[in-house]
């Protein structure tokens, strides 16, 4: 379809004439009318109702207003790429990152942006992952991470890397524990929704126990502390757990099941990507990748494939 008749064609329902139109378009009327006509027929649909008094867009037609205004934003963004990019990007972009990534990208995403692009600026917001969403639905965020049960239909995505969950606390002494043997464990951990949360409800559900939650904890940095203090047990993700622990500390990967989920880098869907958005999601891929590579202790795994959206969301760290 042609872009320029789409263009026309919103002149012409914004100035409720096709004569009017063809002035400000600097066309010959006849020839805007027929582009009119061969619009309608590659829509198969009536779009303008014509009286003498001008002319007025049917539902097909307001329909076609409102997307063809989506495209003629997309379509501009993909024509000045080039030339927003040779010029420099600048402006602020809005990142959502859950506080369990946050502490590991956070200063890497700063350093390489300010070195790189220094007309950028960045706001670092740390949310749970279904505000996180819900935040980058509405508009408020550029561009998000977040792990796979927060994603919805309204996003495009890409799975960046898998982690898994781990045990912490003082009297860890295997490298692996079964869910079974988390039966009675004191434990601290975020409140519901959470993404953790949700996969150790399942897991120890299908074994009939549930977890000896003990408080609900929101920070991470909050919960390794208590469980270093050897009162109770915590369970971190692998991005978190890769970083380090306090000495006294050790940390056991959950199995039977392997608790995993799949951290996410996420946009608008029909937002289109500006320059400044474009550099920046490059420069969040690397950080990602780089604490999901393997060769790191406890490493997550890097996740080359994309996955569907998914439309339930949950909060998690």
């Amino acid at each position: 379809m042609d872009i320029r008749k789409i263009k026309n064609f919103i002149a012409v329902v914004e100035a409720g004439s096709i004569a009017r139109a063809a002035g400000f378009l600097h066309i010959a009327q006849p020839a805007l009318s027929t582009q009119m006509r061969q619009l309608e027929d590659s829509m198969k649909a009536e779009l303008l109702s014509r009286s003498s008094r001008g002319v007025v867009p049917t539902a097909a037609g307001l329909e076609l207003v409102q997307k063809g205004r989506q495209l003629l934003r997309m379509f501009d963004a993909v024509m000045t790429i080039g030339q927003d990019m040779a010029a420099s990007p600048e402006g602020h972009v809005n990142i959502g990152l859950p506080a369990s990534i946050g502490a590991a990208v956070s200063l890497p995403i700063m350093q390489a942006t300010a070195a790189r692009y220094p007309a950028i600026t960045l706001g670092l917001q740390e949310l749970t992952s279904a505000n996180i969403g819900s935040a980058l639905i509405s508009g408020q965020l550029d561009l998000a991470i977040l792990f796979d049960d927060a994603l919805a239909s309204a996003m495009r995505h890409e799975a960046i890397f898998d982690e898994d969950l781990f045990l912490v606390g003082r009297d860890i002494e295997q490298d692996e524990i079964p869910v079974a043997r988390l039966r009675d464990r004191p434990i601290v951990m975020p409140a519901r929704p959470n993404s953790m949360r949700l996969l150790l409800d399942r897991a120890c559900a299908k074994r009939d126990f549930i977890p000896k939650v003990i408080a609900d904890v929101s920070s991470p940095h909050t919960m390794l502390q208590l469980a270093a203090t050897g009162i109770t047990h915590t369970i971190l993700p692998g991005a978190f757990v890769s970083r380090g622990l306090p000495a006294g500390v050790r940390a056991s990967r959950i199995v039977a099941p392997r608790l995993t989920r799949t951290v996410c880098l996420a946009t608008h869907s029909e937002t289109p990507l500006s320059a400044r958005v474009s550099v920046v999601t490059r420069i969040v891929r690397t950080a990602l990748t780089s604490i999901g590579s393997p060769g790191l202790p406890q490493s997550p795994r890097v996740h080359r494939t994309q996955k569907q959206p998914r439309r339930a969301a949950t909060g998690a760290m």
